[in-house]
């Protein structure tokens, strides 16, 4: 059985809590006594259609509680879980709304991590232009694909100025997502290729107990190594003195 728990409202959260919280009120099939369109049916509280839709409205705001910390139960003391999710929505667009420049200034100097893959900078990316959206700042397609490439490490470069000449009908967002992860590949690929070539001549190499000097016909060494190379310059060294005597 999978795992389906999320991370509770904690005042920081809400554009990724809501989305997951409604999709949770789904499953337990409660969402339409919080949208509102499930309503109270007419009658008194005693009949059996009024007691099941107040059991629902119980249900749905039990779900919310459980899914929010200690710190956001004041805003969640309604009976009625539309009411909540109403309040709810209020105060973090507001809030929002307040930080949205800060918001959007923080998208904008997103960089990419040394270590971090392209899917997961590319998730990076789209999660900060989706919580300006849930706040209600526009964020267009040029915009995510700016920081996507303007936060790529110098190394990118070539690959940035070719993109750049791609016809504009064809410069979408999703044109640009398939081309960074083709070359995240290709750049891994090259580097594999590059520590494979030195590995292979690493192991290519013969040891040099094996080797056998050319100009003394002993093993140990290269004939560039040659001790006997020392002793002939010592001897050319004994001629040359001799001559600057006479």
């Amino acid at each position: 059985m999978p795992d389906l728990s999320f991370r509770k409202l904690d005042g920081t959260n809400y554009a990724e809590w809501s989305m997951l919280m409604e999709a949770w009120l789904i499953k337990k099939g409660l969402w339409d006594v919080v949208d509102g369109t499930e309503t109270k049916p007419p009658g008194s509280p005693a009949t059996k259609a009024v007691r099941a839709f107040t059991k629902r409205q119980a249900e749905a705001r039990s779900e919310i509680v459980l899914h929010v910390e200690v710190s956001q139960l004041v805003y969640v003391r309604d009976r009625d879980p539309k009411t909540i999710w109403d309040s709810l929505t209020t105060i973090y667009w507001a809030r929002g709304f307040a930080t949205r420049r800060a918001l959007r200034r923080r998208m904008l100097g997103l960089r990419k991590g040394e270590e971090q893959s392209m899917p997961a900078w590319i998730a990076e990316v789209r999660t900060h232009a989706f919580k300006l959206e849930e706040i209600g700042v526009e964020v267009s397609e040029d915009d995510v694909i700016l920081v996507l490439t303007g936060g790529l490490p110098d190394e990118y470069g070539g690959f940035i100025t070719t993109l750049d000449s791609t016809p504009p009908d064809a410069f979408t967002l999703e044109y640009v997502i398939s081309h960074l992860l083709n070359e995240e590949t290709r750049h891994v690929l090259k580097e594999e290729d590059l520590g494979n070539a030195a590995l292979a001549a690493k192991s290519s190499r013969t040891p040099l107990e094996f080797i056998t000097c050319f100009k003394c016909g002993k093993k140990g060494h290269y004939q560039s190594n040659c001790p006997g190379n020392s002793d002939e310059r010592d001897q050319t060294a004994g001629y040359a003195e001799q001559l600057y005597a006479f």
